[in-house]
């Protein structure tokens, strides 16, 4: 038996059951809209031929529209708009939006044929946090800076850092000194720094920190790149690499 829930913009009862709309997408700012009714998670089907960007957003008051992150059913990283020719299953959660769009942001040609159903059932996200989707890694040359940047990963999404990895090889004899080289970061929470050692090495010698946190390390803005940045040093070549995925 299907459960009620009261709108109370007009006291109509509505049964908790999946909603679903359709239409064609063909144009530029063609869209569809579903209303959630207390839906949970939300999917977009798209059929045909078509080139074209789908943008899908959420509104509680059916105006102002937030960008929901998508990924594809079947598993795989988010998205901040489903872009290109490939027909495909694409979900999202909205809880707490009133009603549900697809949008064309951008548009080469073709026509699709898009459904949207906004279901009651969770969305299973077991996975984020225990699998690392991207890898970015940086190699420097002796005696200079590097820095590794993670690219904005787009509206509504930010990096989740699951490893980090820093190397400091020996391109040639090393001294020690007192103060320590700085790694520095930027979009990580508390301007996430790290002391590299200062000490004599041989040359070929590798110096290596890792960080493995409990959980993955949230970037603090969302579509903003993140850095890790080594300063120069005298014979020293650095390289940077960081384990993470891209998420709400």
């Amino acid at each position: 038996m299907a459960k009620l829930s009261r709108d109370l913009t007009t006291g109509t009862l509505h049964p908790r059951e999946n909603i679903v709309a359709g239409g064609a997408l063909g144009a530029l700012n063609s869209e569809i809209i579903v209303n959630a009714d207390g839906a949970s998670t939300v999917t977009l089907d798209l059929r045909g031929t078509f080139n074209l960007t789908v943008e899908l957003s959420g509104s509680v008051d059916g105006v102002n529209w937030v960008v929901l992150p998508i990924r594809p059913v079947t598993g795989g990283v988010y998205l901040a708009a489903v872009a290109g020719a490939a027909p495909g299953l694409w979900v999202a959660a909205c809880a707490g939006f009133a009603r549900l769009r697809a949008r064309v942001t951008a548009y080469t040609s073709g026509s699709a044929t898009a459904v949207l159903l906004a279901a009651t059932g969770l969305l299973d996200d077991r996975l984020l946090g225990e699998v690392s989707s991207n890898i970015g890694t940086n190699t420097g040359v002796a005696g200079a800076a590097v820095t590794l940047t993670l690219a904005a990963p787009g509206v509504g999404l930010r990096h989740y850092l699951t490893r980090l990895a820093i190397e400091r090889h020996a391109a040639a004899a090393l001294i020690a000194g007192a103060t320590p080289s700085l790694v520095t970061t930027t979009n990580l929470p508390g301007s996430l720094a790290f002391s590299i050692p200062v000490e004599a090495a041989a040359a070929g010698t590798v110096y290596e920190k890792f960080t493995d946190p409990s959980r993955p390390i949230m970037a603090s803005a969302q579509n903003t790149a993140t850095t890790i940045v080594a300063g120069a040093v005298t014979s020293v070549i650095w390289r940077i690499t960081a384990l993470f995925y891209v998420a709400p």
